[in-house]
């Protein structure tokens, strides 16, 4: 009997050149001031060629506005939370579960304690906040088809990140993500190439999973567990997980392709400044 002959993944048609890469953010004013203005500068800054999208909220109009001049300063393309429906629509569906600091229903007592530490509590407490990456990648890939990279505040640019080093990563696929041997994915950085067949698909099945309550079935309510939920759903995009182990405090970053180009202060914000409890 003449041997199975062997099968593999074609190879993918090379990236031209001139691929758009994007890079999407969020923070407040609080957020911005805290890593958010080095996020944004280190990237335009090592890579001029990629687009940077910020979106943004603030409590104060002069404040807002202030971010918003320094922003497009630095060739940034600026968004205002507050104008975006998904945002106040997701409140109203969900109002019973959001905390009251973060303009909900629920009380102190269903989320008892403070900090990382009170494990599934504080990703449930702190889902309206993270929310918030749901909104932008919705908006930002509605009217976009090319590589869009979903990068946390507290991440920020060391060096010039290449475009060969962006298709490596890739390597066709829809989705790259860092998980390792971490329950979860980590989503300081996603990227997402919206020209592959279903990832806008995907973006809107996360979407769905928070405007059908649905995440209330599971035990963690953030956007971690959703992409990965959403990732096993039929028809979810090839995907590829570029960590390879995780390291201090469950970090991923620096065991990924991108190590030398893009750090990720992770712990930033809740463990080192207390902003997130």
């Amino acid at each position: 009997m003449s041997p199975l002959p062997l099968f593999s993944r074609p190879k993918p048609d090379p990236w031209p050149r001139d691929r758009a890469i994007r890079f999407v953010t969020s923070f407040n004013d609080v957020f911005y001031a805290a890593s958010g203005r080095r996020c944004v500068e280190t990237l335009r800054a090592h890579n001029p060629a990629y687009e940077v999208w910020t979106y943004i909220e603030a409590a104060e109009h002069d404040v807002l506005l202030a971010i918003e001049q320094e922003l497009a300063g630095m060739g940034a393309t600026v968004v205002r939370l507050s104008e975006l429906p998904l945002l106040p629509e997701f409140l109203e569906v969900a109002r019973d579960v959001i905390p009251r600091q973060f303009g909900g229903d629920a009380p102190p007592a269903m989320f008892p304690g403070e900090g990382s530490l009170t494990g599934d509590v504080w990703f449930r407490k702190n889902m309206y906040r993270w929310f918030r990456k749901i909104v932008a990648l919705d908006h930002n890939s509605a009217a976009f088809a090319e590589v869009l990279f979903w990068i946390d505040c507290d991440c920020y640019s060391k060096a010039p990140l290449p475009l060969s080093v962006i298709e490596q990563a890739f390597r066709g696929t829809g989705v790259v993500h860092m998980r390792a041997n971490r329950k979860h994915t980590e989503t300081g950085l996603v990227g997402y190439d919206l020209a592959e067949p279903g990832v806008h698909e995907l973006i809107s099945a996360m979407k769905t999973h928070y405007m059908s309550r649905d995440f209330e079935r599971y035990p963690r309510w953030d956007d971690c567990i959703t992409l990965d939920l959403c990732l096993m759903l039929p028809g979810a995009p090839s995907s590829r997980d570029i960590a390879r182990r995780s390291v201090g405090h469950s970090d991923v970053l620096p065991t990924t392709i991108f190590a030398p180009y893009l750090e990720h202060d992770k712990g930033l914000h809740n463990r080192k400044l207390g902003l997130v409890r």
